[in-house]
């Protein structure tokens, strides 16, 4: 990537001219900075650069919030063995929103496998990028139900980003595809990192809301 080269002096001055011209006026132009609304669209602006070494995908999905933990575990991965401990922690994860949602979203991987869950959550947050909580890795498994071929990669997992702690050990949630089998799965947060996984996270809602 080429040197990025500082706003000018001209092109701030356009867009002021610009404002008048649209009877923005002073008041909601400052309104505007102090709510945030010029910072998240000028985030939006910015181009997402991968961690040296690693990869993203962009992609949306529609989340039901606060869809029941079964139901959107089986949704995500209908091959989930009854037996699987992702189907215990619920209780670990109780929605804090309703409704359903349509959001976008950052993939994270690492193709030559020397990726790790910290070193992801560190680039995420430089990135401001936010953490994902479970039923939105849910609702990419049962929206992307090919996403392994699109990646050219068999098997595949995507991992949301908000861990539990479970039986003494640091976990996260992911979805698992493997040729026709899709499941959903619990594992410690030592295991993501890998040439063949994705780690998900969610991108700041623009100012519109969007």
């Amino acid at each position: 990537m080429g040197k990025i080269l500082p706003v000018t002096s001209n092109q701030s001055d356009a867009v002021r001219q610009m404002a008048n011209e649209k009877g923005v006026g002073r008041a909601n132009w400052q309104r505007a900075h102090d709510d945030k609304r010029w910072t998240r669209f000028l985030d939006g602006l910015k181009e997402l650069v991968p961690p040296e070494g690693a990869r993203i995908h962009i992609l949306r999905a529609k989340v039901k919030l606060d869809r029941p933990w079964q139901e959107a575990v089986d949704t995500a991965g209908p091959n989930t063995p009854s037996d699987y401990n992702i189907r215990t922690v619920g209780d670990l994860y109780v929605p804090t929103e309703t409704g359903e949602e349509e959001r976008d979203y950052v993939l994270l991987n690492y193709p030559n496998g020397d990726g790790s869950w910290d070193k992801s959550l560190a680039w995420a947050a430089q990135e401001e990028l936010q953490r994902t909580a479970p039923r939105e890795a849910f609702a990419v498994g049962e929206q992307y139900p090919t996403l392994h071929y699109t990646f050219g990669m068999n098997p595949i997992y995507v991992v949301a980003t908000t861990e539990c702690f479970f039986e003494g050990c640091r976990q996260a949630c992911s979805v698992w595809w493997r040729g026709a089998g899709r499941e959903a799965s619990l594992r410690w947060v030592s295991c993501f990192g890998g040439s063949f996984g994705w780690v998900l996270f969610r991108k700041m809602p623009s100012a519109s809301g969007t």
